[in-house]
């Protein structure tokens, strides 16, 4: 073959020749021309002899002129010593592939290429040169200095963060932890990652099977209690917090999680409940043994009325220290039903029966405030085991709290729904009112803890009601905003489901 295409050069004659070579001139000019790349032809000694308009472009000049004037080592490389490395390296393999290196442009801006070319030699052999292209990385060096960037924040996240951080596969094997996990634990990092914690470290390995299985079920789950065997064999509580992460087809990819050591809060916990029983005690007996005096003077008050006619300019101070005893055994009734709840048994209760008891009875209320009422009760909502009064007297306070928060008129709404999957349901109370500052909305739920400037009470509502709920194994929460109102949300367990759907 190549015998045949020799043979038909000879054929050619002159003329035929020059117009071959004339055409591969041309295929070669347009190529250099018109390429995205940037081509460059060189001398040793650091000078353009030729180069396109896309390297022209690149560095930031109008003409090809400019650049073939420049001195490589003072205007094109940011760092000369970076040119003789380059050197080295071309010259000892007689080429290179994507070289990483830093120019500049013509306003002395850096940026970052990839050169590939060759050495070109002179006709007795030697290097007279170099001759390729440059390729401008100057967004991907971005990208990646983000990325590496975005590397060294999540790393220095990840060591020093003071919960304790896992990582593991699909299979649940630990693939990475932070320092913190290993000072709850107790091992050293190499330590835990080769140890079957199943088996070594959870003191009931059901427990933490359990823990991955709701992950994997759904997705996430937050504070799960469990316990653990330090490296010494004493025993820790610990909080679990985890994740699944999936790729596109949904398939778990990896675990990630936290652990916390809830040992001493759960210490300081159970003795904050111990404290605050003492407390009731205490609070429930200086109630009652205060009471009894009060009595006393309301009865002898009582006898005074019945000497002292309603006409006697006197009788009014005796209508108001009798009114006041009155009012402050109430209070004290309030204090003696907050610290130690009446011993009424529980049944089985409609609460949304009720809700609507409640509002049925400040109907007259609201009508006389201008505050428009709107209800969403849930069909459906199941009846739960709960002492009636005592809900009641929850939900009358929490109408009480709306309606002193909206002088003004304005809407009230109350819902209610089941949430099945929590085993509960829920109440839900919004107010358009003045709202609750947020300083403030951590203390309502204190004992005596009120912010009306005109005090009719003493700031007990919300706190009864927060004991009752709890009580009730519930929960309250709070959302508020000054100026556009407050939500209440209660949340009361189901107990028992086959009995509550009855």
């Amino acid at each position: 073959m190549a015998k045949r295409e020799f043979l038909s050069v000879i054929d050619m004659t002159m003329e035929e020749i020059q117009d071959r070579l004339d055409e591969l001139e041309r295929s070669y000019q347009e190529f250099f021309t018109v390429a995205r790349e940037g081509f460059f032809i060189s001398t040793r000694e650091g000078q353009f002899i030729d180069c396109n308009a896309a390297l022209v472009k690149m560095l930031g000049y109008r003409v090809t002129e400019e650049v073939l004037t420049l001195e490589l080592l003072k205007d094109f490389w940011m760092r000369p010593e970076d040119r003789r490395a380059f050197q080295l390296v071309i010259e000892s393999k007689g080429e290179v592939w994507d070289y990483d290196a830093e120019f500049k442009r013509k306003d002395g801006s850096p940026f970052y290429v990839s050169i590939s070319g060759q050495v070109w030699r002179d006709r007795r052999g030697n290097i007279a040169g170099y001759r390729g292209f440059i390729v401008d990385r100057s967004q991907e060096k971005i990208l990646q200095d983000k990325i590496k960037a975005s590397e060294i924040k999540f790393r220095d996240l990840f060591e020093n963060i003071q919960d304790g951080v896992f990582i593991s596969d699909a299979q649940g094997k630990v693939l990475d932890c932070n320092r913190a996990l290993c000072d709850i634990v107790g091992y050293t990092r190499d330590e835990f990652l080769r140890m079957n914690y199943y088996r070594d470290l959870f003191v009931r390995p059901e427990d933490i099977a359990e823990f991955r299985k709701h992950v994997t079920d759904e997705g996430s789950v937050r504070d799960y209690e469990l316990q653990i065997y330090l490296k010494d064999g004493s025993r820790r509580d610990i909080s679990m917090s985890g994740y699944a992460s999936r790729n596109r087809a949904g398939e778990i990819v990896n675990f990630q999680g936290l652990m916390r050591d809830v040992t001493e809060s759960k210490r300081l916990r159970a003795q904050l409940i111990q404290t605050e029983s003492a407390i009731g005690r205490m609070a429930s007996q200086l109630a009652h043994e205060l009471n009894n005096p009060i009595y006393g003077i309301m009865n002898c008050l009582d006898l005074l009325k019945d000497v002292v006619p309603e006409t006697n300019e006197k009788r009014k101070y005796l209508d108001l220290a009798y009114n006041e005893c009155k009012r402050t055994s109430g209070l004290l009734i309030k204090m003696l039903k907050f610290f130690k709840p009446d011993d009424e048994e529980k049944s089985l209760t409609d609460v949304n029966k009720l809700l609507e008891e409640t509002l049925l009875f400040y109907e007259r209320q609201f009508k006389n405030l201008n505050i428009r009422v709107e209800t969403d009760l849930a069909p459906d909502l199941p009846k739960i085991m709960a002492v009636g009064s005592h809900l009641k007297q929850v939900f009358i306070n929490m109408v009480i709290n709306a309606n002193t928060a909206m002088p003004s008129g304005g809407e009230l709404r109350v819902s209610s729904e089941p949430r099945p999957e929590e085993h509960e349901i829920a109440v839900i109370i919004t107010d358009t009112g003045v709202g609750i500052p947020p300083q403030n909305v951590d203390r309502i739920f204190e004992a005596f803890f009120t912010t009306k400037k005109k005090v009719k009470g003493v700031g007990l509502g919300l706190s009864i009601s927060y004991g009752f709920i709890r009580e009730h194994g519930g929960r309250i929460e709070v959302q508020s905003e000054v100026g556009k109102g407050t939500t209440f949300s209660i949340y009361l367990p189901v107990s028992d489901r086959r009995e509550s759907m009855q």
